[in-house]
């Protein structure tokens, strides 16, 4: 009687222990969770660099930046990174070279930026550029049309500039090749081109014109003039605080505005770049800081 006991207990044991086994089933085979990067951009871009077995030093190479700042970017330290506009211009190149989409990655770095400090009466302040600070938008179309008609002015006024001297050059040949030289002088109709013979005076020697073929038009007072010879982004204020150009710049061109100073200039990459104020060389070399950003005004 006992041996039959002990085989049903074992019998009616067996369907509970497989019915106990049951549910554990599901975790043994429970997939891990999944990583969510939505609303981060720095810890998108890190899970796109680890899929692609990059190393922040690899990226920091192709996109000429620091491994510190790749590091800062993925953590989003936003203090340890130059202004708005230079993140948002990592964030982009960062984007394009792990195959990401940059537009929903800026849309939250946007978020994060905090807007530009005001510039006090006197133009000092707690900071005179803030540590983060966001560029306004403005059509990259408005910005093109006012470089080219600026370009146009110069090349007009180099092309009325030479065809003026060279009316000046033919009127002095003629008065010097014979007898109707003294019957010019004495008429009131030739009196006009004697009279711009000072003018021509400030002009460059005769033996320039090979070389004043395209000159540039002359800098008004306020005017500024930038020359890139490397990439560079910058960003320039005037006494109001409108903000008279930003963009990023080719190697090779040349900017000029004319606003109304004191002027605030932010410009990256400052060791390619040559800016001219007022007719003299500014020296940029006291204004820039280790990650060659050069921030300075000029009045």
């Amino acid at each position: 009687m006992s041996d039959i006991e002990t085989k049903g207990r074992e019998s009616a044991a067996a369907p509970a222990a497989a019915a106990g086994a049951e549910p554990a089933r599901p975790a043994a085979v429970a997939k891990p969770a999944t990583r969510d990067h939505e609303g981060s951009f720095g810890r998108a871009l890190a899970a796109a660099r680890e899929a692609r077995a990059m190393t922040q030093a690899e990226v920091a190479a192709q996109l000429r930046l620091s491994p510190r700042q790749v590091k800062a970017i993925e953590d989003e330290d936003l203090a340890a990174l130059p202004e708005g506009p230079f993140v948002r211009g990592y964030l982009r190149n960062y984007a394009r070279l792990v195959d990401l989409p940059a537009e929903p990655l800026l849309a939250l770095l946007n978020a994060r930026l905090r807007p530009t400090e005001p510039l006090r009466a006197d133009g000092q302040g707690s900071r005179a550029v803030s540590p983060i600070q966001r560029v306004p938008r403005e059509p990259v179309s408005g910005r093109l049309v006012i470089g080219g008609a600026l370009v146009a002015l110069a090349v007009f006024a180099a092309f009325g500039w030479w065809t003026m001297r060279a009316g000046q050059q033919e009127a002095g040949a003629g008065t010097e090749a014979g007898p109707a030289a003294p019957a010019a002088q004495s008429s009131p109709a030739a009196a006009a081109p004697q009279e711009a013979t000072p003018a021509a005076t400030v002009a460059p020697a005769p033996s320039e014109p090979a070389t004043a073929a395209g000159p540039a038009a002359p800098l008004s007072d306020t005017a500024l003039r930038l020359s890139f010879r490397d990439r560079s982004w910058v960003e320039i204020r005037q006494a109001d605080g409108e903000v008279l150009l930003s963009q990023n710049n080719a190697p090779g061109t040349v900017q000029t505005v004319d606003g109304v100073p004191p002027y605030t200039l932010v410009i990256g990459n400052a060791s390619k770049v040559d800016v001219e104020f007022r007719g003299r060389q500014v020296d940029l070399a006291a204004s820039v800081s280790r990650d060659d950003v050069a921030r300075l005004r000029l009045e």
